[in-house]
């Protein structure tokens, strides 16, 4: 019986199609598109990949300071960050994971909000 999140869901084809989904549908916000412009995606659609495999009990492993590096110079407010989490949540639920899956997930997403976050607006 598979005992992580990551197992259950058949691991990385798993994430990896829902990451692909999820920017999908961060890039057509017209309020988020804006922190894309010179982003390499292929890189950050791999880190990414690590970063929710990490969460679900993948082989990878979190590293919240990495976090609080690549986001520091996007100045990201609350209000972008409460968007993402709402497309990852729909995303996450639109490819199959369980309602409890999904919010032990975005249990760890809030959790970062203040290193991704934007210092001014976390004290909002």
């Amino acid at each position: 019986m598979a005992n992580t999140i990551w197992d259950r869901y058949g691991g990385y084809s798993f994430v990896a199609k829902a990451v692909d989904d999820f920017y999908a549908r961060v890039l057509l916000s017209q309020s988020l598109v804006g922190y894309f412009e010179k982003i390499d995606m292929e890189q950050l659609i791999s880190h990414q990949i690590e970063t929710i495999g990490a969460v679900m009990g993948g082989p990878y492993s979190l590293d919240v300071e990495a976090l609080r590096r690549a986001h520091a110079h996007l100045k990201i407010k609350n209000e972008h960050f409460n968007e993402v989490a709402e497309i990852l949540a729909s995303t996450l639920d639109d490819n199959g994971l369980s309602a409890h899956d999904r919010d032990t997930l975005m249990e760890v997403v809030a959790s970062t909000r203040d290193v991704i976050v934007e210092i001014t607006e976390t004290a909002a």
